[in-house]
């Protein structure tokens, strides 16, 4: 397994992937900075990572490894018998090292930001470093489904139809008693419970916190989602 690691990294050594790391958490917030200035930076950055961005990265990373396994012989290089299985979890497991190293880089640039604008923007960095975390785990489930979904459904398509559900629906659905239901907003609650940022955008004013339980759930229903598809993964065929 560490060596089909290795191979799928080096894969991706010469691409697109590592520019894209640094990219959408830069674009993310940029637009936090036009629309907001330094005030608020911090959580509004984070609010369009978890809106847009995170499952953008997600989805690109897919459609990147999609084409290039497609052009390589026509998935030939993924039809290895016994190892397919593991080729795929090499794959999903490569996407969440990228995604960390992106979630790394937006905390980074917020740091960086923080001295330009001293005394006008705080950036709590543990915290946030915790929060970025958490809103990773309670996502992992959905590149496990990105590639598993590709079996019968055209990869720019997943990839509209990730990113449209993140953006335009699971924040509706995260306000909802049955979000737990929709695991689109897992991440959502994650930044609401830490953060008081809610699905909108806005910034909630509590007297007291959220429950620990809210993150609790989100997460592990999040890790039982994750090992789903990726059982699922590792016995499907390439038909």
């Amino acid at each position: 397994m560490r060596k089909i690691l290795q191979s799928e990294c080096l894969k991706q050594k010469h691409g697109a992937y590592f520019k894209l790391c640094l990219f959408l958490p830069f674009i993310s917030l940029f637009i936090a900075f036009l629309l907001c200035g330094p005030t608020i930076l911090e959580s509004f950055s984070i609010y369009w990572w978890e809106a847009l961005f995170l499952f953008t990265l997600a989805g690109l990373l897919f459609v990147y490894d999609y084409k290039a396994e497609e052009g390589a012989g026509h998935f030939q290089n993924t039809l290895q018998g016994k190892l397919t299985g593991k080729i795929k979890i090499a794959k999903v497991m490569t996407a969440l090292k990228n995604l960390f190293l992106a979630s790394c880089v937006l905390l980074l640039f917020l740091y960086l930001v923080s001295f330009v604008f001293c005394g006008v923007m705080t950036v709590h960095f543990f915290r946030d470093a915790w929060v970025l975390l958490l809103m990773l785990i309670a996502s992992a489930w959905n590149v496990p489904l990105l590639f598993y979904l590709s079996k019968w459904i055209n990869c720019y398509l997943v990839f509209v139809l990730n990113s449209f559900l993140c953006l335009l629906v699971a924040p509706f659905l995260a306000q909802t008693s049955f979000w737990y239901l929709f695991p689109y907003t897992y991440h959502y609650k994650i930044a609401q419970a830490l953060l008081h940022l809610k699905p909108s955008g806005e910034v909630e004013v509590l007297n007291h916190p959220h429950p620990v339980g809210l993150c609790i759930v989100a997460i592990s229903l999040s890790v039982l989602l994750f090992l789903i598809f990726i059982k699922a993964l590792k016995e499907q065929k390439r038909g």
